[in-house]
């Protein structure tokens, strides 16, 4: 007698870590997060000079070498820690079980994408109101974006199967090393004094 093949509940990827569609949603997620940076610097650039002195008074950036101290392991410590939750909180809207109703899934898919739509605005609108000059203290940009793509792509996942423990600790540690890579990179590689 032949026994019928068992398929998984939860899909998962050939290492059975990471969930399976992780690499597909994170690059349409990674996309998304990219043109809303550019949508809103193009916004910012077409408003023009009302927009842009605007935005240089809420940023306030000062894009000064000798603002910024040499670069140590307690800023690269200090910077991730502040930005791992930062990309990594979509994981607990699973473990919240945000997913089981209808109106948690609009509360988290909400929540969700004002969160995106804050961190690349106000990028955008940097890039649009300070023009090249804020290229150099942005290197880590792909990196962060990156890892709040994968945060991000937790949540999108979470939303039609839930992830097991150890895809979930797996995605969590992944975010986690991509943006402690761009704090390493924001660090380090600004202008510094």
């Amino acid at each position: 007698m032949a026994t019928p093949k068992l398929t998984h509940l939860h899909p998962v990827s050939a290492s059975g870590r990471l969930p399976a569609h992780l690499a597909s949603t994170w690059l349409r997620t990674y996309a998304v997060l990219w043109t809303l940076t550019i949508a809103s610097g193009v916004l910012v650039a077409l408003v023009g000079q009302p927009l842009t002195s605007l935005v240089r008074g809420l940023l306030g950036l000062a894009l000064s070498a000798q603002r910024n101290p040499p670069p140590d392991l307690s800023q690269v410590l200090a910077l991730a820690a502040q930005n791992i939750p930062l990309a990594c909180w979509p994981l607990l809207l699973g473990a919240i079980e945000a997913h089981h109703s209808r109106r948690g899934i609009r509360i988290a898919d909400t929540l969700l994408a004002a969160v995106l739509l804050v961190n690349t605005a106000q990028v955008g609108a940097a890039l649009a109101a300070y023009g090249l000059a804020v290229l150099p203290y942005l290197p880590q940009l792909p990196l962060e974006w990156g890892s709040l793509a994968l945060g991000a792509s937790s949540w999108l996942l979470q939303k039609r199967q839930p992830l097991t423990v150890t895809q979930g600790l797996s995605v969590f540690v992944l975010t986690s090393l991509v943006m402690l890579g761009a704090a390493v990179v924001e660090i380090v590689a600004v202008p510094h004094r």
